[in-house]
């Protein structure tokens, strides 16, 4: 019976020990198997993040394609900004560059007066063309002043905040820009970009409109330059008329034009009768002050399609394009008549100013520049010699008129 018994309590703790063993192996099993299935879950789930992040890196280099790309169209198109030597083109360039990048609903771009006292448009994207002549910005009048004005006075970005801080308002409902930039360079003053849109400029965008206004600026300060040397190589210090070397380039230009639509085209020199003695009867600086006047005479008298320059001391030289060599002398002869009417000032006395002139004209009389030059002087010779106080035209044989 007592073996029975060991035997008994033997197998108990046998059959309690394998349970334990059965346990422990279930329970490993379990693990490693849970282990298994959470390892290859985040496999799978790294595997998903790599796909994602992939996908997002090739989304961000296309993004990133795509910026590189604009960004290079837009310095193309700031360069070409810098190429332009005339303010409408440049202002062209401008609207054009704000309104593709910046996806504008309105863009002006705004110049001022010499004397910096009011702003009107150059050139716009969505204005209404009817609006145009009647938006106008007084820089030193606060009711008529508004964002662009305020802007061009300050030389600093103006949006609706800082517009707000001013305490001034807009002066013209139908154009009420979101954001202006101004246009200079150091202390020179230009003008304005103004622009409204649906959103508010980001950074970027704003980085981007800064970068064209100081481009802009630059560009409008070059061809200011340009203007004042080409002013300063093509016209007479003293009178302000073209000089004789502008006036053979346009004179070269328009028989050019002349032949090939078979125009005629008149050259007619005046010479100031006896202006020796005028200015030795009351001295140079008088006779320098005539001389002026006398520019100033001629520029309104003579059409703007014509051309004036200072041929020499006291001789001035006109080119009318289109026009028969006896219209000309009668436009000549019109002035001569005219300038008996005028009193000029010699020191204290008034006296009389009169000319002599002689006209020739293509093709009749010349068909080079020296040849049509020579021509109208040989008229003039015979006007001298003539009495002076006359207009001649110039034939085979010298006529008076």
């Amino acid at each position: 019976m007592y073996t029975i018994k060991c035997m008994n309590t033997l197998t108990i703790v046998l059959i309690g020990i394998g349970s334990i063993i059965a346990t422990v192996i279930i329970i490993n099993v379990l693990t490693i198997s849970t282990a298994r299935k959470k390892t290859v879950s985040q496999v799978e789930i790294l595997a998903d993040e790599l796909d994602r992040q992939r996908k997002d890196n090739a989304h961000l280099k296309q993004e990133l394609k795509r910026i590189t790309s604009m960004d290079n169209i837009f310095f193309a198109s700031v360069l070409r900004l810098t190429s332009r030597l005339k303010t409408e083109d440049i202002a062209k360039e401008i609207t054009g560059l704000v309104a593709n990048f910046l996806d504008t609903r309105e863009v002006a771009v705004l110049l001022s007066d010499v004397a910096e006292k009011r702003l009107t448009i150059v050139d716009q994207r969505g204005l209404n063309e009817d609006w145009i002549p009647k938006l106008v910005y007084e820089i030193q009048d606060k009711e008529r002043q508004g964002k662009i004005g305020l802007c061009f006075e300050k030389k600093l970005p103006i949006g609706h905040r800082e517009f707000a801080v001013a305490g001034i308002r807009e002066p013209y409902e139908v154009f009420y820009p979101d954001i202006c930039y101004p246009l200079f360079f150091q202390n020179k003053k230009f003008g304005v970009i103004a622009i409204t849109r649906k959103e508010e400029l980001d950074v970027r965008e704003r980085s981007l409109l800064g970068v064209v206004s100081a481009i802009a600026g630059v560009a409008f300060n070059n061809t200011r330059s340009f203007e004042d040397i080409t002013y300063t190589a093509h016209t007479d210090p003293l009178t302000k008329l073209y000089n004789i070397g502008y006036f053979r380039g346009r004179l070269e230009e328009e028989l050019n034009r002349a032949r090939r639509f078979r125009h005629t085209l008149s050259v007619a020199i005046i010479d100031l009768d006896n202006f020796k003695t005028y200015n030795d009867t009351y001295g140079h600086q008088t006779g320098d002050r005539l001389l002026i006047q006398l520019a100033q005479i001629f520029t309104k008298h003579f059409d703007k399609t014509d051309t004036i320059a200072r041929y020499g001391g006291d001789e001035f030289i006109v080119m009318c394009p289109e026009t028969k060599k006896q219209e000309a002398a009668r436009v000549v002869g019109n002035l001569l008549r005219d300038l008996g009417m005028y009193d000029f000032i010699g020191g204290q006395k008034e006296v009389k100013v009169t000319f002599s002139a002689g006209v020739s004209s293509y093709p009749e009389d010349g068909t080079g520049v020296a040849e049509l030059i020579k021509s109208a002087d040989n008229a003039l010779y015979e006007a001298k010699g003539a009495g002076r106080n006359t207009v001649c035209v110039y034939h085979r044989q010298i006529e008076k008129i």
